[in-house]
Formats: C-alpha cells, sequence, structure tokens
C-alpha cells in the first residue's frame, strides 16, 4: 500500500503534519487559517521524502472558539479521513492522531 496524497480541507486554526522515522522527521505542511475559512492544500509525499515507512503526525492547534481539521489520505486510490477539532474554546493543542504511511 502506497500513499499517494494527503489532502488538507479543514485547518482551523493551525495545522502541522509531520512525517517520523528513527532517524528524524520532517515537517511536510504547517498551515495557520482561522473563522473557519474553506482549505485546499495537497502534499504529494514521494516528491518530498524518500521511499520508506514513516509515521505521519497530524497536531491541530487552537486559538480560542471552535476548531476544526480534516486531512484526507489517499493510500492505493483509496481515501481516509481523519479529522478532529472542538467546539471548547480550548487555547492550544487539541487534535493529535498518528497513521502509519508508506512511501
Amino acid at each position: 500500500m502506497t500513499i499517494t496524497q494527503i489532502k488538507v480541507t479543514k485547518a482551523d486554526n493551525e495545522l502541522f503534519l509531520i512525517a517520523s522515522t528513527a532517524r528524524g522527521s520532517s515537517e511536510l505542511l504547517h498551515y495557520k487559517s482561522g473563522g473557519n475559512k474553506p482549505v485546499d492544500v495537497t502534499i504529494y509525499p514521494s516528491v518530498i521524502l524518500a521511499p520508506g515507512t514513516y509515521s505521519l503526525t497530524m497536531v491541530g492547534v487552537n486559538w480560542g472558539g471552535p476548531s476544526a481539521y480534516e486531512v484526507i489520505v489517499t493510500e492505493d486510490d483509496t481515501d481516509t479521513p481523519y479529522s478532529g477539532g472542538s467546539s471548547s474554546g480550548s487555547v492550544g493543542v487539541d487534535w493529535t492522531q498518528t497513521i502509519s504511511i508508506n512511501i
């Protein structure tokens, strides 16, 4: 199974995507937005990363008010959405998820 793209459709307020291995990490995305504005960012990991297995960590940071994050990972033509956020208004990290990906 090979990851072909990662698409971000929500990032209210701040989203980090980090690919890591035992040898280190690479920041794939750091995106800032607010007010629940639309997001349309596509990343092609094979352009950035060497072939191999990585942990993809998604970190959402809220600045206050409701938050929303959505990351769609495409693996062998199958889209898998990962989403999070809260309505609590807490400031700071309010969503994290780590998955294994193959490039």
